[in-house]
């Protein structure tokens, strides 16, 4: 596949991308971003529109539609957990999964549902981690560490399966 030129207000996300484990997204497979809104999708939604991914994007924020519109793809105003629970009831998937969350609480929450970011998945989970914040590894899924921001301690978990 061709490399993908990015243009506009994409292009200029493209410079700000941060880092991200994409040598395991699936050329142009299909990603869905939750808690995609905070930063126009920089720390994941780039990565994976680099990839020529058809994405899908969800925030309770309204920025997220604009973000629709931007990144040419299906966003939703939702919360992430009602959202991924109708998806899983629908035995919906997508090759990659990203579940960027602030740190605190929700991060715990986060990494609490596991199994059901994992339902969603065929090939990879990615989700906020903090050093030191325990964790269960779905069954079928192997789990590492990619260094995000290691002077605040935060990674990607990475899940994929086995």
């Amino acid at each position: 596949m061709a490399p993908v030129v990015l243009e506009g207000r994409l292009a200029e996300l493209s410079a700000e991308a941060r880092a991200y484990p994409v040598h395991l997204l699936r050329e142009g497979g299909t990603g869905l971003c939750l808690f995609a809104a905070r930063f126009y999708g920089v720390n994941d939604a780039i990565n994976m529109a680099r990839n020529s991914m058809e994405l899908t994007l969800v925030d309770t924020s309204d920025r997220v539609l604009e973000m629709g519109e931007m990144y040419e793809c299906s966003a939703h105003v939702a919360d992430a957990w009602e959202f991924a629970e109708e998806m899983q009831g629908e035995a919906s998937e997508w090759d990659a999964v990203s579940v960027d969350t602030y740190t605190g609480d929700i991060c715990r929450r986060s990494l609490d549902s596991l199994e059901l970011w994992c339902s969603l998945a065929r090939d990879v989970v990615t989700a906020t981690h903090v050093l030191g914040m325990p964790y269960t590894v779905p069954d079928g899924w192997s789990d590492s560490l990619f260094d995000r921001n290691p002077k605040n301690g935060v990674n990607w978990l990475v899940l994929t399966r086995d």
